[in-house]
């Protein structure tokens, strides 16, 4: 399923990139925190790779709000690509893939995983606007 995970509680094991409304505090696993399947985030991880120059997926990542508007509407253009209809093979020139198997699970299902993609880009946009009104960097935390 492709979806944002609220609830830490709901973890299976560490693999999981986190996404925190501050600054990094040495603290993982926060209450205010969303999460995200390390599948998940990689087919939006280009959006912040293109953006956030300095984004590491191993690291902690302190992102301003001013760069999150321009990943907010990386994200837009994303999922704007994904509505078109686009042929499946050329998502791997937008999306991310993350392991060798990942591009081939997703085709294989295609027509859910597009609208579940679409769906968790939504509402990580709506997300991201609802915690920039009062923080002033949102963080993402990787592996």
């Amino acid at each position: 399923m492709i979806e944002i995970i609220y609830d830490a509680s709901t973890l299976e094991g560490s693999c999981y990139i986190e996404v925190l409304p501050d600054k990094y505090k040495g603290e993982c696993w926060n209450t205010s925190s969303i999460f995200f399947t390390e599948e998940n985030f990689g087919y939006i991880m280009p959006a912040f790779e293109k953006c956030y120059k300095k984004f590491d997926y191993y690291a902690f990542n302190e992102i301003d709000i001013e760069t999150w508007k321009l990943i907010i509407w990386e994200l837009e253009k994303m999922k704007q690509y994904l509505s078109d209809n686009p042929t499946p093979h050329s998502l791997k020139d937008i999306l991310g893939f993350p392991f060798v198997y990942s591009e081939e699970e997703f085709l294989g299902n295609y027509d859910t995983n597009f609208k579940q993609l679409i769906s968790m880009i939504t509402e990580f946009q709506s997300w991201i606007n609802e915690k920039s009104v009062s923080a002033k960097f949102i963080s993402v935390l990787g592996m």
